[in-house]
């Protein structure tokens, strides 16, 4: 797939967002809540230290203000890709209600993210080598912020009775054995050791330290090694509380007439109907212990394996 067939599934996908420019038009929205959240620099994503992060909303938006931030994956100024990150974009929770026409929005937006996917997959096919492939579709498309370009719109199609917006922390959880683990610390004391910023040759003996443990330690009875990484990054997510359809079974819901579950918002939501309630999305202040707690409650303790070495490598025991 040559790099130049990029700019074809790029513009479909500004084709389709034009579909929804004139569909908003027609359907003046009843509720337009537009959230940004700020952006995260390269210097605090490698440090993986963040400050308070400020989310700025915009009531009744404009349509225009609306389609601005789906388009919103290409940048003008590329010197902004090397300030800020292009791993961590920014994103716009929202939500956006219209009175009528359910069935041809809905298909308005699977259009769109059709044409992402299709986006996304001819990005794949430009090279199968990841380091390669970031070159090319960038040397073509040089202001691309290639996850917000792939992001996905929501649709639903319940009534919306409430929907609160609120932060998340993610924390990755791998089940892995002692050989998978070495095989991968055998890589990063490579990277290490050759690295020029590793000037701290604690970070060398942490990980010989680290093997040394898994060669010889003998695992008890419910006990398993587990790679355990919570993203310094919190990500705005969307609680959503739809009227249950007459006639459908209430199921395992703990509400009586409501459906709940929770969804990305990373872009804004949309729905038709009844203007639901909205709590939005506030500033983000980090605590010192939601790192590690992550607010859940486990039934499982979790033991690193070298105490503060900070590789992520985790003796799990049934508690």
């Amino acid at each position: 797939m040559a790099s130049e067939d990029l700019l074809f599934y790029r513009d479909r996908i500004l084709e389709q967002i034009e579909k929804l420019r004139s569909f908003l038009n027609d359907h003046q929205p009843v509720m337009a809540e537009l959230m940004t959240v700020g952006t995260v620099t390269r210097h605090e994503e490698r440090l993986k230290e963040v400050n308070p992060i400020e989310v700025s909303t915009i009531s009744d938006a404009s349509v225009d203000e609306i389609i601005r931030v789906i388009q919103d994956f290409c940048i003008d100024d590329i010197d902004v890709l090397s300030r800020n990150s292009t791993k961590v974009t920014t994103k716009y929770p929202g939500l956006i209600i219209v009175p009528e026409g359910a069935e041809q929005l809905s298909g308005i937006i699977c259009d769109i993210n059709d044409a992402k996917s299709d986006f996304a997959s001819a990005m794949k096919r430009v090279n199968s080598e990841k380091h390669i492939r970031f070159k090319e579709v960038h040397r073509k498309l040089p202001g691309l912020v290639t996850a917000h370009s792939t992001r996905k719109i929501l649709f639903v199609e319940e009534q919306l009775k409430k929907v609160t917006f609120a932060w998340r922390l993610n924390r990755n959880q791998v089940k892995t054995n002692a050989s998978d683990l070495i095989a991968m610390l055998d890589k990063r004391r490579l990277v290490a050791v050759k690295s020029p910023v590793t000037t701290d040759l604690t970070v060398v003996a942490n990980i010989d330290r680290a093997k040394a443990l898994l060669e010889r330690k003998v695992l008890r009875d419910g006990e398993g090694y587990r790679l355990c990484r919570t993203n310094t990054f919190p990500v705005p997510i969307a609680h959503l509380f739809t009227y249950r359809p007459e006639g459908k079974e209430r199921g395992s819901s703990k509400y009586a007439e409501t459906d709940y579950k929770v969804v990305k918002a990373s872009l804004p939501i949309f729905g038709v109907g009844q203007k639901p309630t909205i709590k939005r999305l506030q500033d983000w202040v980090p605590a010192q212990d939601e790192a590690l707690s992550n607010g859940r409650r486990s039934n499982h303790s979790y033991t690193e394996l070298v105490p503060g070495a900070d590789l992520g490598i985790f003796i799990m025991r049934k508690v």
